[in-house]
């Protein structure tokens, strides 16, 4: 049966490091993690197993997942990967690799009824918790499916900036952003605006109760205006003013990626880290503007599930 181990994240080095070997290892072709040789982390090192699963999380959420392919101590190749200045007590030298890793958002406390909310930097799940998963679930694999990827909130709890990432490098293997003429690529240009833009009657509703002006920059330029969903499904809210907030166009995308969030507490605008050394570090704080009918306002349920899933 397969076991389930779970690695943190939450140190500056250990997400440059995790960039490295997870989420840009394209020019590798394989996916890594490691453990700097420290007794604890040997022993589990052993007991982990081909078609093991390892959830990789930080910031009170587990943000990567993955099949263990294989594991290999070497020294040399953990520096090739990590870096040759790094002090050998500090090398991840007991490495495993991963099928790609799928991105998530699933918070620590949503499975906090099977797996720990609070862990070492790499820990393997008791062998109790996993005879209880197979005698609930039948599976690891369907525990994994049905609780690590839905969710109530009505569908996969996907990191959507990772699973862009993923989609990316195949569409680029596969050549799929090449029109085949002029025609082709102006259908295409017009497809993909109308598609950004939102559903036209949504965008129209959100156009008037923003009365045309950006929620967070009041910019009010029409033509980039664009409606952006809190939760991409949320039942007979969906399309409903409550689930959307006017943007324009490149805060939409930095809102889909998770790179910006809202506090709802203050009801102003939270940017991660990386963001905060670039231009938009200027939106760092600044308050929500948002619509004058309370039916209209934004869900500040949502903003919060949506603030979760982004880990900011």
């Amino acid at each position: 049966m397969p076991k389930i181990f779970v690695a943190t994240a939450d140190q500056a080095q250990d997400r440059q490091d995790l960039d490295k070997s997870i989420v840009h290892a394209v020019d590798r072709g394989f996916f890594a993690w490691g453990l700097p040789p420290e007794d604890g982390h040997v022993e589990n090192w052993f007991r982990m197993a081909k078609g093991d699963y390892v959830l990789i999380g930080y910031k009170g959420a587990y943000r990567h997942y993955g099949k263990v392919l294989g594991r290999y101590q070497n020294e040399k190749a953990a520096r090739a990967i990590w870096g040759e200045d790094v002090a050998g007590e500090e090398l991840r030298q007991y490495m495993f690799f991963l099928s790609e890793p799928i991105p998530i958002g699933q918070p620590y406390d949503a499975l906090a009824d099977y797996l720990p909310t609070d862990f070492a930097p790499f820990e393997r799940i008791e062998d109790f918790v996993h005879e209880r998963i197979t005698a609930e679930f039948g599976s690891t694999e369907r525990f994994i499916r049905k609780r690590l990827l839905n969710s109530s909130a009505g569908g996969p709890m996907l990191d959507i900036s990772g699973m862009i990432q993923i989609s990316e490098r195949e569409l680029a293997r596969l050549q799929t952003f090449d029109p085949d003429n002029s025609k082709a690529g102006r259908n295409q240009v017009i497809e993909n605006i109308l598609r950004r833009r939102g559903h036209p009657a949504f965008r129209q509703q959100l156009l008037a109760a923003y009365e045309g002006r950006c929620a967070i920059t009041n910019f009010n330029a029409i033509e980039a205006l664009e409606a952006a969903y809190i939760i991409p499904y949320r039942g007979k809210f969906t399309h409903h003013p409550s689930n959307g907030l006017l943007l324009r166009s490149d805060l939409h995308t930095l809102f889909d990626l998770g790179k910006l969030a809202i506090d709802t507490r203050s009801m102003t605008v939270i940017l991660p880290d990386d963001l905060i050394g670039t231009s938009y570090k200027i939106l760092h704080g600044r308050p929500l503007r948002y619509p004058t009918n309370d039916e209209q306002r934004p869900s500040t349920e949502a903003l919060d599930l949506h603030r979760r899933l982004a880990g900011l």
